[in-house]
């Protein structure tokens, strides 16, 4: 249900993320002509034109831009809205949005799907939204109400959001079967080998051991993908999480530096906004989280 609609933004902002009138008919259950109306009177209601269509392809104007993301975050407070007044009905719906850093599902001793698996059994209307981003983009995106949940190991804590933490995560340092250490004695493994190698390193979480904080990395990468993809090409060290980088260790292509200095555990906490009224959806879902969580712990 809607109780608040804004036809013309909502076509607005499917043109934009679809990537233009063609797949954003799918999306709207409309015609590329009734789009097209529709982008036309935002345009004349407005003052200006928003976007370029035409042979030339799908593009925003600087003003579009704007607009575009006022009108994103117009219509999400709007969806909140509607869901807040029927969870006074005791009805399960609106959008839940959930943010979290990459490779959360494989943590051990948090099984993520088994809480989205409890929460979706629920007889429900609501619609998911996951994203994947770095802890200080889903520390922004907690203020700004554009995540209602997040799941990451937040080191810089701030004093808008409240944090449960619900796990840890073992790293460690890692080479390809092409890099020199590979073959290497254990006992030429030690921190020094991290002055003597390249080392990758992710741009969110410039980690590394603790005690070696201060070395900068040579590569820099947004997730854990393409340091595996860097690691395997035999040219840089790179951290992992344990669980993350088992497959490899199990296929031979990677080995593990172990050495009581190059590895580190880091905790993840479930941070939500502070508030003394939380929407129905996003409360079930905490209190789904936290009762897999503590049956796995």
């Amino acid at each position: 249900m809607k109780l608040l609609r804004n036809n013309l933004l909502e076509a607005f902002v499917a043109v934009v993320e679809c990537g233009g009138f063609t797949d954003a008919q799918y999306a709207l259950g409309i015609t590329q002509s009734a789009i097209s109306c529709r982008i036309r009177d935002l345009e004349l209601a407005l003052g200006y034109r928003v976007c370029e269509r035409g042979r030339g392809g799908f593009c925003l104007t600087e003003r579009g831009q704007i607009a575009y993301k006022k009108a994103r975050d117009v219509l999400r407070s709007v969806r909140d809205f509607d869901a807040e007044l029927m969870d006074l009905r005791g009805t399960i719906t609106g959008e839940l949005r959930i943010g979290m850093v990459d490779t959360v599902n494989g943590l051990p001793g948090f099984p993520l799907v088994s809480a989205i698996r409890r929460f979706l059994n629920r007889e429900n209307d609501v619609r998911l939204e996951v994203s994947v981003a770095s802890p200080t983009d889903l520390t922004q995106s907690l203020i700004s109400g554009n995540v209602h949940v997040a799941i990451a190991p937040f080191r810089n804590k701030v004093s808008e959001l409240e944090y449960t933490e619900i796990c840890t995560e073992d790293h460690m340092l890692y080479c390809s079967s092409d890099h020199p250490l590979f073959h290497a004695d254990s006992r030429e493994i030690t921190p020094d080998i991290l002055t003597r190698y390249p080392i990758c390193q992710r741009s969110y979480d410039k980690i590394v051991p603790p005690k070696l904080i201060t070395l900068a990395p040579q590569a820099v990468v947004a997730n854990m993908e393409a340091m595996a993809m860097l690691i395997e090409s035999g040219c840089y060290l790179g951290a992992l999480p344990v669980h993350f980088g088992q497959k490899w260790i199990e296929s031979g292509q990677f080995r593990a530096l172990d050495h009581p200095d190059l590895r580190w555990t880091s905790a993840f906490s479930l941070a939500v906004r502070k508030s003394q009224a939380r929407r129905r959806a996003v409360e079930l879902f905490l209190n789904d989280i936290m009762a897999v969580a503590h049956k796995a712990a």
